[in-house]
């Protein structure tokens, strides 16, 4: 009886939270991406700004597009196409009518970095209108913009706290009408902002008024950069209460959990479970890079709060946190792909995979460092075919670029394949061209970035590939 009864709570629980849920309806015009895929990125997590795919559409041959999902939160987000991409505010219930150029789209221009340099989508939301918060956010930010830049001097360095009180009264003129919860507390943060940056109130009181005694507002953009700012480095430069000693005893010898938290809440202003736990979080993300702490406990409290945690979305947190720390490391799985060759037959990595080691070689058809590389690769690849798998993947913007530079040249003579694809690049962290990876046989990373061609390439491939002696007694 309990059980059935724990069953139809949880089932009404379940369907309030399907009621509360309100459809958004994103639909209109992307003129020069005819033919492409429009993403939608929330970026729920602002710890890590780890991005979850939320929706997506195909864009037809005159350009239209329409998608629509349901959520219950306002929430920040990414619109992408291709490595285009522009920040949209989401509001449950809304429909967002969406005139976009994306001139980029079909540009020829292949030579710039799409994650150093990404480019901007013009977008333009033409059903809104002065209460609509894209419009708000767009609006408060120029006046933000023109305040900080007048005023900078006469609040960092001469502390005058009447700029900022004036600055508060004119924006309360200008925007007291408005209603919207999320607008009037991105407002609240970036005031905040300005209270911390120009030293105009002190930490404990400064936490006392914005952090301590307020729900975490996750999906803020205004909240959560003022989060990061307050707690960066915390752990180790700003608390007065934390030492260095005491997080080196919790992590590197206890490897405890709890006792890093206990210490954690000698702070006073981290009593607060939930605000102790996302410092956690982010104080971990820090000292993981550092040389003093040990990475394997550190993931392991990381672990700890994706399982045990009783904030759904810190698990979700500490889970990115483990698949940005581990990305690529030695022994992770290898991220899997499909991709066609200039002849258009396809290959996966798990084709490439079977009882072999694979080298894979990130390239630009007009990039001739790496002509040279891949020139240096055809050597090794008669040395060592029967054990290795030498793979390019050319990042070509147009597979035509790529097809018809393979017909043309005898330079490389073995596999190559296009991945013009922001996702594979991303999931192999290709920041620069070329970009070396080898995989080891059972389909885990060995090295990332691994050995050049030109540089010591020869000698580990010796070494790993070279016939292991039996001694017979």
């Amino acid at each position: 009886m309990k059980k059935t009864s724990i069953f139809f709570l949880l089932l009404i629980a379940f369907s309030s939270i399907l009621n509360a849920q309100k459809e958004v309806t994103i639909k209109g015009k992307a003129a020069g991406a005819e033919g492409k895929v429009i993403n939608l990125f929330a970026c729920y997590d602002q710890l890590t700004y780890t991005l979850t795919k939320v929706a997506y559409a195909n864009i037809d041959s005159t350009g239209n597009f329409s998608f629509d999902f349901k959520t219950d939160t306002t929430f920040y987000a990414y619109l992408k196409i291709d490595f285009n991409q522009s920040p949209i505010y989401i509001v449950p219930g809304k429909t967002y009518e969406l005139s976009i150029q994306c001139p980029d789209c079909k540009s020829p221009d292949d030579k710039s970095n799409p994650y150093l340099k990404p480019k901007e989508l013009d977008v333009v939301i033409s059903n809104s209108d002065s209460t609509e918060l894209n419009n708000l956010i767009g609006r408060f930010n120029t006046d933000y913009q023109t305040f900080i830049t007048k005023n900078y001097t006469a609040l960092l360095k001469l502390r005058k706290r009447s700029k900022l009180d004036s600055f508060r009264l004119a924006i309360n003129k200008r925007y007291g009408w408005v209603k919207d919860a999320y607008f009037n507390s991105f407002v609240k943060y970036n005031e905040a902002y300005v209270e911390e940056f120009a030293q105009l109130t002190g930490p404990e009181r400064l936490a006392k008024k914005y952090i301590c005694y307020r729900p975490v507002l996750y999906n803020n953009t205004g909240y959560m950069e003022f989060f990061n700012d307050f707690f960066k480095d915390f752990l180790t430069m700003e608390s007065q209460y934390i030492t260095k000693t005491d997080l080196y005893k919790t992590i590197n010898q206890l490897k405890s959990y709890t006792a890093f938290m206990d210490t954690l809440g000698k702070d006073t202003i981290l009593r607060n479970e939930v605000i102790r736990e996302m410092v956690a979080m982010k104080g971990l993300g820090e000292l993981y890079y550092t040389k003093d702490f040990d990475q394997s406990v550190i993931l392991g409290f990381f672990k700890e709060i994706e399982v045990n945690s009783k904030f759904p979305l810190h698990r979700l947190i500490a889970a990115n946190y483990i698949k940005i720390l581990t990305r690529l490391a030695p022994g992770t799985k290898a991220p899997d792909f499909t991709l066609k060759d200039f002849n258009g037959q396809n290959y996966s990595l798990s084709e490439f995979n079977k009882d072999k080691y694979v080298y894979l070689v990130f390239w630009k058809t007009w990039c001739t460092s790496c002509i040279a590389e891949m020139e240096v690769i055809n050597k090794l690849a008669v040395k060592y075919g029967t054990k290795v798998q030498f793979v390019g993947i050319a990042a070509d913007k147009e597979f035509l670029t790529y097809s018809y530079f393979m017909q043309k040249t005898n330079k490389i003579k073995y596999t190559t394949v296009w991945g013009n694809n922001a996702e594979l690049l991303e999931n192999y962290n290709v920041m620069a061209y070329p970009t070396f990876v080898l995989i080891d046989p059972d389909g885990k990373i060995l090295q990332c970035p691994a050995e050049a061609p030109s540089a010591e390439l020869d000698g580990l491939l010796h070494d790993l590939t070279k016939e292991k002696k039996t001694d017979y007694k």
